[in-house]
């Protein structure tokens, strides 16, 4: 078993296949970058815990923060990225749009970054590519505390570079634990926010807001948790995350932040994802709580 942190870890450096098929090559590069920044963030993590500085500051207000490593962090994905597909436009939660190309990137360089400034050993980087015409390429989602890497390219679905077949732990709401960021810091709830937590907390067997949307979609993905539920997401935070889920046959709804149900793909349409449940493949998602009284499916 490996270490609780991984502290003595190094990273496994594999330098991309240049004879490798094109989406092949870029998957590679993206799990070279998320391991590579993984490695730093892993350090400066330990190094936080022995009391480093890690120097947060907000970007909209106390809830809504950003350390250092964060943006070394995204630095150093951009130019692995751009040293091995410098056609490549590449969107930084940190920096915004970088580059032109014919391949597009969305990158977190650390989601859940207030679990990172706190101590508490639950985030990790995400990384996707598409294609100009918004064809996914690769999903990457890495937990560098857990040194678990969570892939998808060319239709597999793969955990440290295995196939998974996701796992069914539950098919209905009242087996569930459901993943969610809701409601969120920053703000007092509306009473209408309320009661909706409080139906999902009375129908599921438990409810968890854990801090990472990326995480908790890669979660979803393997079978590690069975419903995912959240809106005002990002594209970084979710382009990878919801190939993953894609990719293990798992339902995948989103809405725009119209409430309009996005009835076509809508990885080709991150940057209109307002709001979105995904479950595991055999979910009664039609019966679940989640959609009670809110959301049209039709």
């Amino acid at each position: 078993m490996p270490h609780q942190f991984l502290g003595h870890l190094r990273p496994r450096r594999r330098e991309p296949d240049m004879t490798a098929s094109t989406d092949t090559f870029i998957a590679q590069v993206a799990e070279a970058a998320a391991r590579e920044a993984g490695a730093l963030i892993r350090t400066s993590f330990l190094e936080a815990a022995r009391g480093a500085v890690l120097g947060v500051e907000e970007k909209h207000g106390y809830a809504d923060i950003v350390t250092i490593t964060d943006k070394q962090s995204e630095r150093l994905i951009w130019r692995v990225i751009r040293a091995h597909v410098p056609d490549s436009r590449i969107l930084g939660e940190e920096s915004g749009w970088q580059g032109e190309g014919e391949v597009v990137w969305y990158v977190d360089p650390i989601d859940g970054t207030s679990n990172f400034a706190s101590g508490l050993p639950f985030f990790c980087v995400s990384i996707a590519a598409f294609g100009a015409d918004g064809t996914p390429i690769v999903g990457v989602v890495y937990d560098p505390m857990q040194d678990e890497m969570f892939t998808t390219h060319s239709g597999q679905l793969l955990l440290n570079g295995v196939a998974v077949t996701p796992a069914v732990r539950a098919r209905s709401d009242r087996d569930a634990e459901l993943l969610t960021n809701l409601p969120r810091e920053g703000s007092r709830p509306t009473a209408v926010e309320l009661e909706r937590f409080g139906d999902l907390v009375m129908n599921f067997r438990a409810v968890r807001r854990l801090g990472s949307a990326a995480l908790q979609l890669a979660y979803v993905a393997i079978g590690r948790a069975a419903i995912n539920y959240d809106e005002g997401c990002h594209p970084w935070d979710i382009a990878a995350g919801l190939q993953l889920v894609a990719a293990s046959g798992g339902q995948l709804l989103c809405w725009s932040k119209e409430d309009n149900h996005l009835i076509a793909d809508p990885l080709a349409r991150l940057e209109t994802v307002n709001k979105f449940v995904v479950t595991t493949p055999e979910y009664d998602l039609r019966n679940s709580a989640v959609l009670t009284g809110w959301a049209s499916v039709s």
